[in-house]
């Protein structure tokens, strides 16, 4: 067993199934996602190397010492500092692995960065010219850290005010190291699925024009370059969603809840809201099964189906009191037990606004 409990940041880097893992690539998943639950005070030394991993989107062995020391001298060159000489060396007898001492050398080339008082993430980004640029709308301050997924599975990033990000595969997001007191700011471009955790400072994503706002809840924002729309669709809670219009005093947004979307078509510069594409039940809903019903009137069942997916349905229950509704559901999607129950009555629905309509010339009495 290792001792993880007196594991340094440098013991973390030199440890292959860490790296893997905060790269998306180990097999060891679950050990490390309960990793701080069992070693709590490794906190602090887990996220910063964390942190380091996910700025150096490198290839270890394109770098020689030689090209780490001239980097680092450049670095310094260009930001004004005042030492006159960098020194790194390196013992040529070393006999761990090349991937090990890879990972040395970066962590001191990052420690010297860092006493500059630069973050590691601004100054891979600047020196990569194979990292993505943000688009022009997207334009996100200094400092920043920047986490690309090129992998073909989702990539979690833990963000350091308790919050998870679960980031898709051709996906970056952009985040600082730790937020301000004022607000939770990142920037994403790909898609991402966000659960934030609540706090007094709101949570902002942006994406392009779009900006997503919220405060603690469930959500996934898809905003990949090559799409003509940008959504934001909500699993749980609430988030408001707006067009990012410095230039105009009055911003127009929407807000949305569980099971809603807000659709950005970027052609037409327009905002709309409509449901996501399969609804899901809410966690510790009124309604906990909508399954089986013996001669129940309509507006009944339909407002049971209401308050398990927290999605408004607009009928007149007047007219459709007398149709008296005998069905057994199973593991229908909620627009196929719609289907079904429009089908009964002779009637039909349609997705308004995110609502629902249903519209029929009901029953007789």
């Amino acid at each position: 067993m290792k001792p993880y409990e007196s594991y340094t940041v440098e013991d973390f880097l030199e440890d292959e199934s860490f790296r893997k893992w905060v790269q998306g690539q180990g097999t060891q998943e679950i050990f490390w996602l309960s990793f701080l639950d069992k070693y709590p005070g490794c906190r602090d030394t887990f996220r910063q190397a964390e942190h380091l991993i996910r700025a150096a989107n490198v290839d270890g062995e394109r770098l020689s010492e030689k090209e780490i020391r001239a980097e680092i001298e450049r670095f310094i060159e260009a930001v004004g500092g005042k030492e006159d000489h960098l020194e790194i060396s390196f013992s040529d007898d070393d006999e761990e692995s090349g991937r090990t001492i890879f990972w040395k050398r970066w962590l001191m080339a990052a420690a010297a960065v860092l006493v500059l008082g630069a973050g590691i993430g601004w100054y891979y980004y600047q020196n990569n010219a194979s990292a993505p640029q943000l688009a022009a709308n997207t334009a996100s301050p200094a400092n920043l850290v920047t986490t690309r997924n090129d992998t073909s599975k989702p990539l979690v990033i833990h963000l350091n005010d308790g919050s998870e990000v679960t980031l898709s595969p051709k996906s970056y997001l952009s985040y600082p190291s730790e937020f301000a007191d004022s607000a939770r700011v990142v920037y994403l471009t790909g898609e991402a699925i966000f659960s934030v955790k609540k706090q007094g400072q709101t949570f902002m994503v942006h994406t392009g024009k779009v900006v997503t706002k919220v405060l603690g809840t469930r959500f996934v924002v898809s905003a990949f370059d090559d799409d003509r729309n940008i959504t934001v669709q909500v699993q749980t809670g609430k988030v408001s969603v707006y067009v990012d219009k410095p230039l105009e005093k009055e911003v127009k947004g929407l807000i949305i809840t569980a099971n809603q979307a807000a659709v950005f078509e970027k052609s037409a510069n327009q905002l709309s809201k409509t449901l996501v594409e399969n609804p899901e039940k809410l966690p510790n809903g009124a309604v906990e099964n909508i399954l089986k019903y013996d001669e129940v009137p309509l507006p009944v069942i339909l407002r049971d189906m209401e308050k398990s997916y927290g999605i408004p349905v607009q009928f007149d229950a007047d007219s459709f009191w007398a149709c008296k509704i005998t069905v057994a559901f199973s593991d229908e999607s909620m627009y196929d037990k719609l289907s079904i129950l429009c089908k009964t009555v002779s009637a039909s629905y349609e997705i308004v606004d995110g609502q629902i309509v249903v519209s029929g010339k009901g029953c007789s009495k």
